[in-house]
């Protein structure tokens, strides 16, 4: 088992599936890296661009090539010295007939064997004990009236189908039974769905049954009482698609009806989804699992105790063999100082948090208030992001959340009917004071499981009472003591009977998944659209509210790392990201520029607007958008090269206003104001009327491209040197300026990456040609290499800050990683757009003075060689000149001459 080391993330599809991965792994381990972690591997709906649409999860994805492809990459892979990681999804699955496990609990109700499978509130208010599907174009009642369901008998007769838009729906029993006595056949007995083909079948053997059987099915799209008779006899409720966010009964993956939860803390459940990662690990197949939404789940620490338990047995961890470590990484959202539960069995996080940490250390704290102040007067909007985010949380509870807050508040009243303030706490006094706290969250959620609440989980509920204390409505205060206690002081055990314990653990399971769904929803989907100060802040994982990082304060953070989650991965670039790596990197220059992009943007937006423009909120974020965006190189006289960029700007726009949900949205798009968006982003780009605008962007997004380089080195430099387990993005070991998906899963010309791959060229030659990417493929690769020569220092190895000193001290961000005899001296500059005169990303040397970096050593003296110039530096009681560390290469990596 190859230990793990550094990671390549794949977007598998049917177009790059298990045979086009294995055809790059040699690429892979030439770079150094050791692990592919692969997207869902699962059987997903056909065409599916990611694989979280899982159908069959017990199934190698048929698309993707199935296990047999499977098995030639992982063989490539052991040939090769690497291993895989497999992304899984405990959460939910396709709400999709393709679902054997959902088609059953269609055509049979609670009653079938998977009913429990799901979250399904059956008896939910207005769902008439069924399956709300908000599946119709129209309501019921015009549907039938417009007759656009239709019942089809599929050749052969083997079943009788309910046709709904093209999705054949599976018919109950019972309403099969009518179909079959109003044409005088008897059908069989059946108990599960599965037997209604057989019974269909046998009782449809001879011609004229068929026949009897067409002429009632006829009758049926002609006569809407008896069609609407056979609809009430489902175990479903089909239902116009705009009811979802009212009345749907079932728990999906945010408010996405395509997507229904899955009830994993039942061990039935549990069996069923993980039996195809867990035969892959005891047959050797993969080495880790990467857990998709783990805070959609009831209970995360027990299903990961669960997880390891069995992931550790298949892997024959025993005492008599050799241990082989599968590795656990859980794809969570971490706020603003919040840390991962260490009681949590896993090797870390995905690596949100790392490109949160690292993008707000390239940001400049002095550029803050320019552009805040710059915002709010060009767009009218807050300066302040709590604005936007407390009213996109509001909006989202009453529309497309409403169905979910209400059942929420449904649990909360179960337990209060048992408790002596039954009558006196109403079910509107419940919902408004859950409404004021989960507009108020700080995080993801909390844990409260059966037990009682921990600090961390009790700081957090305690800040968002206080702040609904602080700007709440006065009037809900003594709900909200009540809603406190339930949530913080209750203890399960303490309660009299089983019912009033379960109530009480619905009530709070069903508080922290909605604050899970409210906070990506309202925040990451919607606020992140609404709030434009500086879009690289704006970014999964991420805070506006916290604009910039200082050194110190990054350097805590990562010796807390070291010492706590040393194998957590560490990301720069994810298939969710808003903005790649180098988009933020570009925008971070803005923070140090900030007096010029407001005049320049002021200037265009001013240009741009008009009575059919899009708002200047919306311009404000194309330009930063488009400045970022531009492709290294591009030249505006390049049509056809131009036209493809605001192709992707127009898409990004389009989606951008959609999320936003304000002037359009994804249910009700206003075509006006749509058109309007696509017309100023081909304007901007291509418009003849326009040309001097297009060349004062280009100019300006040439300079960018230096500086903007410059901080994407020295991301990289840290991603893969800092304590933690550096992951590659597909395709970003060149430039990453894509753009929110489906553009960051565009193709990766692999062939162009092999093409270049050169571990000798020199720095003046990748300096000059900097705009190509490769010297960024040169940086990972010497960076790869160190870590697979010396592994230990960079997993067991500690981290120690060092100070700098000098006129230029808080642009250098230093820290040696030192394991036994191995030292290795990270140096990488920060916020030196100022610096750089010459078109390299690289800041002279008058910009640096007479700045160091220190070197405390017992001896006093220690020499250093540089990993990329070979220079050698001795290091003294006076330090190491960043002039001379700075000279050659943009960032210093320098091995101690002790190490072997």
């Amino acid at each position: 088992m190859t230990e793990l080391r550094a990671t390549v993330r794949l977007q598998l599809n049917r177009a790059f599936d298990f045979l086009a991965a294995a055809e790059q792994v040699p690429y892979f381990a030439a770079l150094g890296l050791s692990h592919v972690y692969l997207s869902p591997i699962a059987m997903a709906r056909p065409g599916s661009m990611h694989g979280y649409d899982v159908l069959d999860p017990m199934i190698v994805n048929p698309e993707l090539g199935g296990e047999p492809a499977l098995a030639t990459l992982v063989q490539t892979l052991h040939t090769h010295g690497m291993g895989a990681i497999v992304d899984i999804v405990p959460n939910h699955m396709a709400a999709d007939v393709a679902n054997p496990w959902w088609n059953d609990v269609l055509a049979m109700g609670r009653a079938s064997r998977f009913s429990h499978y799901f979250d399904i509130e059956w008896n939910a208010p207005d769902t008439e004990g069924k399956l709300w599907l908000p599946m119709l174009a129209v309501p019921l009642e015009q549907a039938l009236a417009r007759g656009d369901m239709k019942v089809e008998r599929h050749v052969g007769g083997t079943t009788i189908a309910l046709n709904v838009a093209g999705t054949k729906l599976p018919t109950s029993e019972h309403s099969l039974r009518l179909l079959f006595d109003l044409a005088g056949q008897a059908l069989p007995r059946f108990k599960a769905a599965a037997d209604a083909i057989d019974a269909v079948r046998l009782a449809m053997q001879n011609e004229a049954g068929r026949e009897h059987i067409d002429r009632v099915i006829a009758q049926l799209h002609v006569d809407k009482a008896l069609m609407r008779r056979f609809l009430d006899l489902q175990h479903y409720r089909l239902a116009w698609w705009r009811s979802s966010g009212q009345v749907v009964n079932y728990r999906r993956f945010f408010d996405i009806d395509s997507l229904v939860a899955l009830a994993m803390e039942r061990d039935d459940v549990f069996d069923a989804v993980h039996a195809l990662p867990l035969r892959l690990i005891r047959e050797g197949m993969i080495d880790g699992l990467r857990i998709d939404h783990i805070d959609g789940l009831t209970q995360p620490r027990e299903y990961l105790r669960k997880l390891r338990l069995r992931a550790d047995r298949a892997a024959r961890i025993d005492p008599r063999q050799i241990a082989r470590r599968i590795t656990l990484h859980v794809e969570k959202i971490l706020a603003h100082d919040e840390t991962l539960h260490h009681d949590w069995p896993v090797e870390g996080t995905t690596g949100y948090d790392f490109m949160n940490q690292v993008g707000a250390l390239q940001h400049d704290p002095q550029g803050h208030a320019e552009l805040a102040k710059a915002w709010t007067a060009l767009t009218g909007r807050s300066r302040q992001f709590d604005d936007e985010e407390r009213e996109a949380r509001r909006s989202l509870l009453a529309s497309s959340l409403a169905t979910d807050l209400a059942r929420c508040v449904r649990a909360f009243e179960r337990y209060v009917s048992d408790t002596p303030e039954r009558g006196d706490i109403t079910p509107l006094a419940l919902q408004r004071s859950l409404q004021e706290i989960l507009e108020r969250m700080p995080v993801y959620r909390t844990y409260l499981g059966t037990g009682s609440a921990s600090d961390q989980d009790r700081h957090t509920l305690e800040h968002a009472f206080e702040r609904a204390m602080k700007d709440g409505n006065p009037d809900h205060a003594a709900y909200r003591a009540y809603l406190r206690r339930y949530l913080l002081e209750t203890k399960a055990r303490w309660l009299n009977t089983l019912s009033q314990r379960r109530h009480l653990q619905t009530a709070r399971r069903l508080f922290e998944q909605l604050s899970t769904t409210l906070n990506a929803k309202a925040v990451e989907d919607t606020a992140f659209y609404r709030y434009g100060v500086l879009l690289s802040r704006n970014e999964v994982g991420s805070d506006p509210r916290v604009f910039s990082l200082s050194p110190r304060r990054f350097h805590a953070i990562m010796q807390q790392r070291a010492e706590t989650w040393p194998r957590s991965l560490l990301a720069t670039a994810t298939h969710d990201h808003k903005r790649g790596e180098d988009i933020r990197a570009r925008l971070a220059v803005l923070s140090e520029r900030a007096p010029w992009f407001v005049d320049q943007a002021s200037q265009w937006v001013t240009e741009l607007e008009g009575p059919s423009r899009p708002s200047r909120r919306a311009l404000w974020m194309l330009f930063q958008t488009v400045l970022a965006a531009w492709p290294l190189g591009l030249d505006s006289g390049d049509t056809q090269a131009m036209s493809a960029f605001a192709e992707r700007v127009e898409q990004w726009l389009l989606k951008a206003e959609r999320e936003a949900k304000l002037q359009t949205r994804w249910t009700t798009p206003h075509p006006a104001y749509e058109d309007a968006c696509k017309a100023a982003a081909r304007d901007v780009l291509l418009s003849p009327q326009y040309q001097t605008l297009h060349r004062n962007i280009q100019h300006a997004a040439r300079s960018l491209d230096a500086p903007g380089a410059l901080n994407g080195l020295a991301a990289v430099t840290l991603r893969l040197t800092v304590p933690g387990v550096p992951d590659l993005y597909q395709g970003t070991d060149y430039w990453d300026q894509s753009l929110v998906d489906p553009d960051n899963r565009r193709p990766v010309d692999y062939q162009a990456r092999k093409a270049t791959y050169d571990g000798n060229l020199l720095p003046a030659q990748l300096l000059s040609d900097y705009r190509s990417g490769v010297i960024k493929q040169h940086l990972i690769h010497r960076l790869l290499r160190a870590r697979r020569r010396w592994p230990e220092m960079f997993v067991h190895g500690s981290y120690d800050p060092q100070d700098t000193m000098g006129p230029r001290a808080d642009n250098i961000i230093a820290f040696v990683r030192r394991f036994q005899s191995h030292q290795l001296l990270v140096a990488v500059p920060r916020l030196c757009a100022t610096g750089i005169t010459e078109d390299i990303p690289l800041a002279n040397k008058d910009f640096w003075g007479d700045t160091a970096v220190t070197c405390a050593y017992d001896d006093g003296v220690c020499t250093f060689t540089d990993l990329f110039t070979h220079r050698t530096h001795q290091a003294s009681a006076q330090g190491l000149s960043a002039r001379a560390l700075f000279s050659e290469w943009p960032v210093a990596v320098l091995i101690s001459e002790s190490s072997p």
